[in-house]
């Protein structure tokens, strides 16, 4: 249950720095080795973000996401329960961020896409897996079923969660997306995907951001923003259109 506020206000869904914006609203726990693709971008040891591996060395997250020094960065992979401790299991460091060169903060956060590269290989395994990409400007299935999965709060104020949580939403049409979010974006059908529920509840939260929506097993969405109070009835949460970056990630990837 939500407490009703008078002013919606839409932030980036990272748990650290500003914009802020989660567990996954209303979501279930994932099975070890049902979502093999997704990892956590650690800041300082802790939760900040979700990403997916592209390859052994990869792993593509948001732009919003990679806002400090590459020192501080790390990914845990291969695990649905993370820790925060130093010893972690299955963390490697992150030795290079690319972000999208045409980023642009708030005014909708157009191009909000990041590839980390690796200091060392990814073991993959049944538990860790690359993500599969959209061919590039393929067109997102509209009203299709989508998996989100992230270890992001499960409320507005709430704290990072230690297992991953999975929860399915359905895409928005381009029409509906964008007029939904003319205020609190905008949104551009070229640049953003919508997905959430009608009546509101489920979706993402802070400490999403940067994890991927999934639709036939195919990434079509990375986690951009939202408004808050998470979940909010009415306004879908809006992920960047993977298949407009194809191309960009394949050229980033192979420098």
């Amino acid at each position: 249950m939500f407490v009703q506020v008078t002013t919606i206000i839409f932030l980036a869904a990272s748990t650290l720095g500003t914009p802020i914006g989660g567990r996954i609203v209303n979501g279930t726990n994932a099975e070890e080795g049902e979502i093999p693709y997704i990892v956590s971008v650690r800041v300082a040891n802790s939760h900040s973000c979700g990403g997916s591996i592209l390859d052994e060395r990869h792993i593509l997250t948001a732009a919003h996401c990679v806002q400090y020094d590459l020192s501080y960065f790390s990914v845990q992979y291969g695990l649905t329960h993370i820790t925060f401790t130093d010893d972690a299991p299955n963390v490697i460091a992150v030795s290079k961020i690319t972000a999208h060169e045409d980023y642009v903060p708030g005014n909708g956060y157009k191009n909000d896409v990041a590839i980390l590269e690796l200091q060392d290989p990814i073991i993959f395994g049944p538990d860790a897996q690359p993500t599969k990409l959209p061919p590039a400007f393929n067109a997102t299935p509209e009203h299709a079923p989508a998996l989100l999965s992230g270890w992001g709060v499960d409320y507005t104020g709430g704290i990072v969660m230690h297992d991953l949580q999975k929860v399915y939403i359905e895409v928005y049409s381009d029409d509906d997306c964008e007029r939904i979010h003319a205020v609190t974006g905008p949104t551009d059908r070229k640049y953003h995907v919508c997905a959430g529920v009608p009546e509101g509840g489920k979706g993402q939260c802070s400490g999403d951001s940067g994890g991927p929506l999934m639709v036939n097993g195919v990434q079509v969405g990375i986690v951009s923003w939202s408004v808050k109070p998470c979940t909010v009835e009415g306004y879908p949460g809006v992920f960047t259109k993977v298949s407009r970056h194809v191309e960009w990630i394949w050229k980033n990837i192979a420098q």
